[in-house]
């Protein structure tokens, strides 16, 4: 819940304590930080001699350029990336296949970044 900044989880205890029952709140801490995840759709990717890459966008130039990325986890529709692609970059996501380097391409302003 974004205005309480709280999240409903179900958890499994050892040792459940005698007073502990269904439906208790209860607070928790992390011991280690959260990495960001950076996630794409599989549309984005594409293989070329057995290198995973993604046409990033250059926002001034309205260019393209492909970028190499690392993929730790593949997902039923995306993929998640450990490095390639930093947080706010545009990726294309539909035509990757008929891009060239430097090629101008029109940025969809509605399109979620």
């Amino acid at each position: 819940d974004a205005a309480t900044r709280t999240r409903r989880a179900r958890l499994t205890l050892a040792d459940t304590p005698a007073a502990f029952r269904l439906g208790t709140a209860i607070s928790v801490s992390l011991s280690s930080a959260i990495t960001p995840r950076r996630e794409l759709p599989l549309s984005a990717l594409q293989e070329v001699d057995g290198q995973t890459r993604v046409w990033v966008v250059d926002p001034q130039q309205q260019t393209v350029s492909a970028r190499e990325v690392t993929i730790v986890q593949r997902l039923a529709d995306r993929v998640v990336l450990s490095a390639g692609v930093e947080a706010g970059e545009r990726v294309v996501t539909a035509g990757v296949n008929s891009l060239k380097p430097g090629q101008k391409v029109k940025i969809d302003e509605e399109s979620p970044r």
